[in-house]
């Protein structure tokens, strides 16, 4: 988790809230942020583009480093309240366990059963597969 003020007391979350967000790099980038996000949304620019130009040689750009500092914002948030909010515990529930169900399905439709046979295997099986039309 990161904090804006260092000096600033969290009580339990203390020792959790060690990283910093600098609100002046997000501040003396905002407009391009914005623009961004803008480009992005009306498809002026393909996201991948953007992620490309916001680091060189494996660095972020002072640019990408403010979005950085951004998100840190919206990612404390969202634990704070996975911490606090039972609500919200179980909308994320909720949706873990729909992937998780999707998954599932395609694991049975697309991997077929993992492998397992569900039938007993009878003599001449492999036979009807060259039955089959286009085999």
């Amino acid at each position: 988790m990161w904090r804006i003020d260092r000096t600033a007391d969290y009580g339990a979350f203390q020792g959790a809230a060690r990283g910093r967000v600098d609100l002046a790099r997000i501040e003396r980038h905002w407009e391009d942020i914005l623009r961004i996000i803008g480009s992005i949304h009306t498809g002026a620019v393909r996201a991948y583009d953007v992620i490309r130009m916001l680091s060189r040689d494996g660095r972020p750009t002072p640019l990408g480093d403010a979005i950085a500092h951004y998100g840190r914002i919206a990612k404390t948030l969202h634990i704070l309240r996975l911490a606090d909010e039972p609500g919200y515990r179980r909308q994320i529930k909720v949706q873990a366990n729909l992937q998780e169900g999707r998954h599932a399905l395609a694991r049975k439709i697309f991997h077929g059963r993992a492998g397992h046979l569900y039938q007993r295997y009878q003599d001449g099986m492999e036979d009807l597969l060259t039955e089959l039309p286009g085999v």
